[in-house]
């Protein structure tokens, strides 16, 4: 199978380990990991020597062994031929809106750069600059709804789109922010009620539009992949949180998303699934590679070969 008519470059590969890791806390610095999107789904892989080990990222894994949603299945309806656009922007969104939440953990947020930061964005990611009022509004105010959120929380960050591989699994993926939390709980009830504050590690999925059911596989499945890379940690929560659109004061949507039906056990199952209808994908995955200027005469061979996945990333 071709899945690229043009050479592998660096602009298909992430080599961005993590924006931020606490190391005192994890006791070690991840390990390195690349991220490839040129491929029909999103892989992951680590390098050791010349040989190259792939991993399915947790969100094309999920996209494989389950159904689609109805509730996306009625949005393509509902959309027709803009359906694909408009994910797109929305996906392209969610980017940047990951991006000014490390900001404001790493730098602090600058509101005064968002019109400029969009419109930027809008170019490079080609998208129609008639965006730009829209994103700049809906991002300055999912930023101020975060910062109300780690205020709410007392938000410790840990660890900051770090991408983590899982080695028994053979999944890998990104995890948007592993963060100590303040938790607050009500004890007992009316005059004899007390409240009990404790500090959790909990894992946080964000979402820039609505929170649905694959959140939590999603969340399920990074916490075995950071307990696995980081075994003297283990998270108490799984959370889903997204901005809302507020009126005056800055709000949030938060869902606890910890009691899951996705146990390690049936994640197990899933994984089966997964070996017995995609094991060994990549063997019939191939890159077009083009090179030099050909004129009449001259061999083929010498301006194109077709390689594996494998010998096409190696270079980087």
């Amino acid at each position: 199978m071709t899945v690229n008519d043009t050479m592998l470059t660096m602009d298909d590969v992430d080599n961005l380990l993590y924006i931020y890791a606490n190391q005192t806390v994890l006791l070690a610095q991840p390990r390195t990991i690349r991220r490839i999107d040129a491929l029909d789904s999103r892989y992951y892989y680590t390098i050791d020597g010349d040989e190259a080990t792939f991993y399915i990222s947790t969100t094309s894994f999920i996209k494989k062994v389950t159904p689609t949603s109805p509730h996306l299945i009625e949005w393509f309806k509902k959309h027709g031929q803009q359906a694909d656009i408009l994910r797109d922007q929305a996906a392209d969104f969610g980017t940047l809106m990951h991006i000014c939440f490390a900001d404001y953990h790493q730098k602090g947020y600058n509101f005064n750069d968002t019109a400029n930061r969009v419109r930027s964005y809008l170019l490079q990611c080609d998208h129609p600059l008639a965006l730009a009022g829209e994103w700049t509004k809906k991002l300055n105010k999912a930023v101020t709804s975060y910062a109300k959120f780690c205020a709410d929380y007392e938000i410790e960050p840990i660890l900051i789109e770090g991408m983590l591989a899982s080695d028994e699994m053979g999944i890998a993926g990104t995890l948007d922010l592993v963060a100590y939390a303040t938790i607050t709980t009500k004890i007992g009830k009316g005059k004899d009620a007390t409240t009990k504050r404790e500090r959790r590690l909990v894992n946080i999925d964000f979402k820039s539009g609505g929170i649905h059911k694959s959140a939590q596989m999603q969340l399920a499945l990074n916490k075995l992949i950071f307990e696995e890379n980081f075994p003297h940690l283990e998270i108490a929560e799984n959370w889903s949180w997204s901005p809302k659109d507020f009126q005056t004061e800055p709000t949030y949507t938060l869902v606890n998303q910890t009691k899951t039906i996705y146990t390690p056990a049936l994640i197990d199952h899933y994984l089966a699934i997964y070996a017995a209808e995609y094991g060994g994908e990549l063997d019939n995955k191939t890159f077009h590679q083009f090179t030099g200027t050909i004129h009449p005469g001259n061999p083929i061979g010498q301006h194109h070969r077709a390689v594996g996945v494998a010998e096409a990333i190696l270079p980087y």
